[in-house]
């Protein structure tokens, strides 16, 4: 699926990400403006990209006693003319940990608040690698539906109620979903489409690049935290053939360094258009040799806010993937919608793991000069 730029404007100033051109100085299309907005509905959430691609999130509230299990709904759903929604569920403790039992075959969907109780089969498929599971066609439908006109629902195994269910006017999201995907007239000119919604292409170094590695920290390093030492020793990655890459662990966020070789250190912030820092939680290097930043939620929650993935093209980082997800709620930031990633993208020498969905470009990606083509509009 094609991703065009639009909501990482909002990220858009760290040194150590190329930047295409300045934001256009008109002011964001309306019609953009509702695609980028998150709308909630007593539990659930509608998010949609700049792609039109529009996924939904309903979660409870923690617990205050800390008993209970919560399910979380996700559905989404393509733009394509008559595509059918897809449903996957995960179930989290009050913690937001995926530390209950694996779904039955007999668990089922059972109304609350009808004069006639009704029960739907879950429909379930084996587990994903983000600990959710996916629900048949079928069942998604039927569970979909149920969910915009039950009162309430919740997940039983026979008579022993597993799970609570999100509740809310998931129906209004639903139409809202239809309107901003199928609009009828083209709600953008042309002029407003060339300008705001561009496409993006990064061939990035293949996983195992980002390799830990002993040194010792630069003074700057050092001096990362305002006013006090650093509690650990610093993490320092090589990020190719002339970079490494320094994470020191601050009080108030984690810091990154860019390190050419034979150079001073560089410091990575994060800024929005206006030119504010944006302080970021947690910053580390994963698996795959992508770069991953958490941006804090409201009251410096870590349970919400915003994550990032950048991959190293070999002169600058280009993001990969933003998540967002503004509800504190104790839901792990792998179900968080996706609000952005790029057309494609690519390994140098390997096909990308975040998901599969990033296809090879048709034609060999010329990677941009260290002031060009890494942010979108």
């Amino acid at each position: 699926m094609a991703a065009l730029g639009l909501s990482w404007a909002l990220l858009l100033g760290a040194v150590a990400v190329p930047a295409s051109a300045a934001p256009p100085p008109s002011e964001m299309p309306r019609f953009l403006r509702q695609l980028d907005r998150a709308v909630n509905a007593g539990d659930w959430t509608l998010q949609c990209n700049s792609s039109q691609f529009c996924q939904i999130i309903g979660v409870v509230r923690p617990p205050r006693d800390h008993i209970g299990v919560r399910t979380v709904v996700m559905i989404e759903r393509g733009v394509g003319a008559g595509e059918a929604p897809r449903l996957r569920l995960a179930f989290l403790d009050s913690l937001g940990d995926l530390a209950v039992p694996a779904p039955e075959d007999h668990w089922r969907l059972v109304s609350r608040g009808l004069m006639r109780g009704k029960a739907l089969p879950l429909g379930l498929g084996p587990v994903e690698p983000d600990g959710a599971y996916r629900a048949s066609p079928q069942a998604a439908a039927a569970i979909i539906a149920a969910l915009q006109s039950w009162p309430g629902a919740a997940v039983h195994n026979g008579e022993r109620r597993i799970a609570r269910m999100p509740r809310g006017d998931l129906a209004r999201l639903m139409r809202r979903m239809e309107r901003l995907q199928h609009p009828g007239a083209d709600p953008l000119t042309p002029e407003e489409r060339s300008a705001w919604l561009q496409e993006y292409h990064y061939t990035i170094l293949p996983p195992g690049a980002a390799e830990a590695v002993e040194g010792r920290a630069p003074d700057a390093v050092e001096r990362a935290c305002p006013g006090r030492a650093l509690a650990n020793r610093p993490f320092l990655f090589r990020i190719g053939p002339a970079h490494r890459l320094w994470i020191a662990e601050c009080p108030e966020g984690n810091r990154i360094f860019l390190h050419p070789d034979g150079a001073e250190p560089i410091l990575f912030e994060m800024r929005d258009a206006g030119g504010t820092i944006q302080p970021h939680d947690y910053a580390g290097v994963d698996g795959d040799g992508l770069l991953v930043l958490h941006l804090l939620g409201k009251n410096q929650r870590t349970d919400c806010g915003q994550r990032v993935r950048f991959g190293w093209t070999g002169s600058g980082f280009a993001m990969i993937l933003q998540q967002r997800y503004a509800r504190c709620r104790g839901v792990p930031h792998e179900f968080w919608p996706r609000v952005w990633y790029p057309t494609s993208w690519r390994y140098a020498d390997a096909p990308p793991s975040d998901g599969g969905n990033a296809p090879t470009p048709p034609q060999e990606i010329n990677l941009p000069p260290a002031d060009q083509g890494g942010s979108p509009p």
